[in-house]
This record gives C-alpha cells, sequence and structure tokens, in this order.
C-alpha cells in the first residue's frame, strides 16, 4: 500500500470527502484551463480543446462559478452547528451550475447560443419588469416602450422568458441520451441528494428548518447530537457535490473524446465509490 493511499485510510469520512473534493478542485482547473487556453500538455501528451466556441465559453462561465462556490461549502465544511444550514442554497447552486454546464456541451450549439441571449434578456429584464400582486404590484422600466422593445430586442423572449424550456431531469436524461451515460447517473446523483432538501431551506418550509434541526437526531435530543447531526448534513452535501462534479467532468471529456483525462475522473469516482460505501 503506498503512503499516500494509507494516509487517506486514515482519515476520518469528513476529512476524505474534503481530501476528494480538493482533488476535484484540480481536476475543474484542469479542465477550464484547457477550455479557455485550447491546449494542454497531459504525460507527454498534447490535449485540444475541440468544443465549437459558445459551447465552450457558456459551460466555462458556469463551471467556473461551480468550482468557486464549492469553494464556499469547503470552508464550511471544518464547521458544525448552525452555520451548516447555509451550506444548503449554496450546494444547490453547485449541483445545478455542474448540470446546466454537462449539459451545454451534451447539447446542439444552439442551446449555448440561447444561453448567451437569455443572458443579454436578463440584463436588460432587470430593469424592465413587474413585481407584486393587487394593489402592491410595482412596474419598473428603462424604456419608453417596454412591449415594443422586446418584441424588437428579444423577440425569442416574448412568450418563453427562461433560456431552456427543459427541466433539470430532462436536461440530464439529454446529457446521458446524446452524449454520456456515466455523467447523467452521476448528475442524478447529486440531484436527489441535494435537490429536495435544498429547495425546502432556500423557500423557508417548516420541514426546511425542521430537518436541519433533527433530520438525525435520535430519541436522545441533545446539543451533541445536533451538532453530530450537522456534520452529517455536510457530509451528505460534499458526497452530492463530488458526484455533480464529476458528472460535469465526464461530460466534458466524453463530448471530446478525451479519452485520458477520462480516465482520471473515473479513479477519483471509483475512490468516492469506495468511501461512501465502507463507511
Amino acid at each position: 500500500m503506498s503512503s499516500e493511499r494509507e494516509t487517506f485510510d486514515n482519515l476520518s469520512f469528513l476529512q476524505k470527502l474534503r481530501s476528494l473534493t480538493l482533488l476535484q478542485q484540480n481536476m475543474l482547473t484542469r479542465a477550464l484551463y484547457l477550455a479557455s487556453h485550447g491546449e494542454i500538455e497531459h504525460e507527454g501528451m498534447k490535449i485540444t480543446c475541440t468544443l465549437p466556441e459558445k459551447k465552450r465559453k457558456v459551460s466555462t462561465m458556469l463551471a467556473m462559478t461551480a468550482g468557486q462556490s464549492l469553494n464556499t461549502v469547503l470552508e464550511f465544511a471544518g464547521k458544525e452547528g448552525i452555520s451548516v444550514r447555509d451550506c444548503y442554497p449554496i450546494a444547490r447552486s453547485v449541483v445545478e451550475s455542474f448540470i446546466n454546464c454537462s449539459f451545454i456541451v451534451s447539447s446542439p450549439e444552439e442551446v449555448a447560443d440561447r444561453a448567451i441571449r437569455h443572458m443579454q434578456f436578463g440584463a436588460w429584464r432587470l430593469s424592465n419588469r413587474k413585481f407584486g400582486a393587487g394593489p402592491y404590484e410595482i412596474d419598473i422600466s428603462t424604456s419608453y416602450n417596454k412591449a415594443k422593445e422586446l418584441k424588437e430586442r428579444f423577440p425569442e423572449f416574448t412568450k418563453d422568458k427562461s433560456w431552456t424550456s427543459l427541466s433539470v431531469p430532462d436536461r440530464i436524461h439529454i446529457v446521458g441520451t446524446l452524449n454520456s451515460n456515466k455523467a447523467a447517473a452521476r448528475l442524478t446523483a447529486a440531484y436527489g441528494l441535494i435537490y429536495y432538501l435544498s429547495s425546502e431551506v432556500i423557500h423557508g418550509s417548516l420541514f426546511g428548518a425542521s430537518y436541519f434541526y433533527t433530520g438525525y437526531l435520535n430519541e436522545k435530543q441533545s446539543t451533541e447530537e445536533f451538532v453530530e447531526g450537522t456534520k452529517r448534513q455536510i457530509e451528505e452535501m460534499l458526497v452530492a457535490l463530488l458526484h455533480a462534479g464529476c458528472g460535469f467532468l465526464a461530460a466534458f471529456y466524453a463530448a471530446q473524446n478525451i479519452e485520458a483525462l477520462a480516465e482520471d475522473e473515473q479513479k477519483l469516482f471509483d475512490l468516492l465509490f469506495e468511501t461512501t460505501t465502507n463507511v
């Protein structure tokens, strides 16, 4: 057994997950460098990014933001207690960002083009929209004729104002059918682990509050049990984020047939699987 593997095996479960996440972040950095610079050297081989420009730009921006937010979760991963609850919205953003950039690299370039147009539309809409209801409705606009300007500048968003009409599970399905079964499986696991709970927390439901405080408590309720429960929650989040990151890397490499780097992702996922099934 190598000294590195022996050291890893002696870590706690949470420490192992943090180590795997740091390793994945390094892989993500390499993928982003490949996408932004066009090529890299890997074990004596020259590897080139073959994604079309729009798909490359959109997926790179989304993956970069996911990686940044994942660093924030890692900062919280050394903590226990109340602050863990604030990780749920961040973790949800990471997972959905990785799903979206996987969807982008797996789809026809028209999808990336609409995402870019939606970015421009979103900037315009920020100052041209209605919100509220009844006597509390507010209409803000920087345009003399908002409807006319919308039709002229963004005709594709006059009815459907979203960047894609597909649900998150449908986007994952596209990843699997058009690109990589492995990527879709990893993304589905991430979605299942984080999406439902994070939605309850984000929307301020009673269940979201209750789960955070009692999700892992047994009959003997105490401060110690609560703190231990929040530790379990951060562990679950890291497992979800590792699946999401592996899903994107698998999709990114599969879309370009980069087998050498895909093998590295598979080794990471195999170690993640071993770690989470032998707790």
